[in-house]
């Protein structure tokens, strides 16, 4: 009996699938550009959701109310910048592509209108490209641009 040399099915089988574990575990683990932009949107959405129910609070109950945007999330609750009510605060994470570049306080008032204010947003997904939201003054409003440059923007 002649003995060949290479890999018996088992062998060949075993390795296929030890190479296949390891590359499932790397695509999931790594996160794609695809992901993170679903990520991004997702948030961008939640926003939306989250200010208009702040608008809406504030318009139904007479209590203003305060969307602050931090570091790594979003938080809203009832009262005045530096004072808040006892009641429920929400938390929005920023995902992890997205930074702002300092933190802010928006005062939403009593009848649903934000306070004029400008939040600047970084996004590695785009980086040389800012986000600017613009909370503007009726109805609860606020819009959200792609810039190239926000330095002249005012955002105190």
């Amino acid at each position: 009996m002649v003995k060949r040399q290479g890999f018996t099915l088992i062998e060949t089988v075993a390795v296929l699938a030890i190479v296949a574990s390891v590359a499932v575990i790397a695509v999931h683990r790594f996160p794609t550009r695809q992901r993170q932009q679903n990520a991004e949107q997702a948030f961008w959405r939640e926003l939306q959701t989250m200010w208009q129910q702040q608008t809406l609070t504030a318009s139904v109950t007479g209590q203003p109310q305060v969307v602050s945007f931090r570091g790594t999330e979003v938080v809203t609750w009832g009262g005045k910048r530096g004072r808040p009510i006892s009641g429920p605060q929400w938390h929005l994470p920023l995902p992890a592509t997205l930074k702002t570049e300092r933190g802010r306080d928006i005062q939403i008032q009593k009848n649903g209108h934000p306070q004029l204010a400008v939040v600047i947003f970084k996004s590695q997904l785009q980086p040389k490209q800012k986000i600017r939201l613009n909370a503007l003054m009726g109805w609860g409003a606020y819009k959200v641009t792609h810039v190239k440059d926000a330095n002249g923007f005012f955002d105190d």
